[in-house]
Parts: structure tokens; C-alpha cells; sequence
């Protein structure tokens, strides 16, 4: 995607405002005891009081508006009666549409706590892609 006017820029930010949004409060509710598909209406209610659509639900015809993974599945599960448990490592994947624009992003949260693998899982990931940002400039190239 290009981007050709200011305005384009700012329609960009605002959809990753959005999908921010959703998962803030989508992690707010992330407890033993509360299952995906209930983390997936808490995202739904946000994205659509800002007037987003799902773009896995609109481009793909996804079962769900977010993709919510426990545990060993990498990405892209499908929100279910899956209750969350202490211990469980929960990925929120969030891909919207606003105006035309996408804005995609996704976290790995501990449910209640987790093992020292887990931990060091998750501080592993997030330190790599903290110190990838520092590449992230227009003109780099990744090889």
C-alpha cells in the first residue's frame, strides 16, 4: 500500500487506533474462567462502535471477527467454548478495515501464570520485536 496523501496517513492511524482499542480490552478480560468466543465479542463491540469491519470475516468469510489462539496453535484459531486457563499462553490476532484502510496487529498474553518457559517465550518474542523496530525505516530492506 502506498501512501500518497496526508489524509491517507491519517485514515491508517486511525484504524490502528482502532484495532489497539480492541485488543486493550480484549486483554482486559483475559482471566481463567472466560472462553475465546467471549473474548472475541469484547473485540467485536469495540470494532464496531468505531465503525470497522473484520476484514478476516469480510475477505476470507472467517467464522470470527478476531483470530484467538491457545497455546501450541500458532495463529489464526477460531474463536469456540474454549475456556481459558491458568497457565495458557492466548494470542489475539486483530485485523480490521476503517475507510478502505486495514490495520493489523496481534499479542500473545499469559492467562493468569505461566511457567518460566512461557515467560521466557514471551520476553524472548517481544525483545525481538522491539529491537526489530529500530530497522523498521523507510528504504531498508529486509534480505
Amino acid at each position: 500500500m502506498s501512501i500518497d496523501h496526508p489524509s491517507q496517513l491519517e485514515a491508517l492511524k486511525a484504524a490502528g487506533k482502532i484495532v489497539r482499542m480492541m485488543l486493550e480490552r480484549m486483554k482486559a478480560h483475559v482471566r481463567p474462567g472466560v472462553t475465546t468466543k467471549e473474548l472475541d465479542e469484547i473485540g467485536a463491540e469495540v470494532m464496531e462502535q468505531q465503525g470497522a469491519r473484520s476484514a478476516p470475516a469480510t475477505v476470507y468469510g472467517f467464522p470470527g471477527t478476531n483470530c484467538i489462539s491457545l497455546n501450541d496453535e500458532v495463529v489464526h484459531g477460531i474463536p469456540s467454548k474454549r475456556i481459558l486457563r491458568e497457565g495458557d499462553l492466548l494470542k489475539l490476532d486483530v485485523t480490521i478495515e476503517k475507510d478502505g484502510f486495514m490495520a493489523d496487529a496481534a499479542e500473545t498474553v499469559a492467562v493468569g501464570n505461566v511457567d518460566e518457559v512461557k515467560q521466557k517465550l514471551v520476553a524472548t518474542a517481544r525483545n525481538a520485536f522491539e529491537k526489530s523496530l529500530t530497522a523498521a525505516k523507510a528504504g531498508n530492506r529486509v534480505m
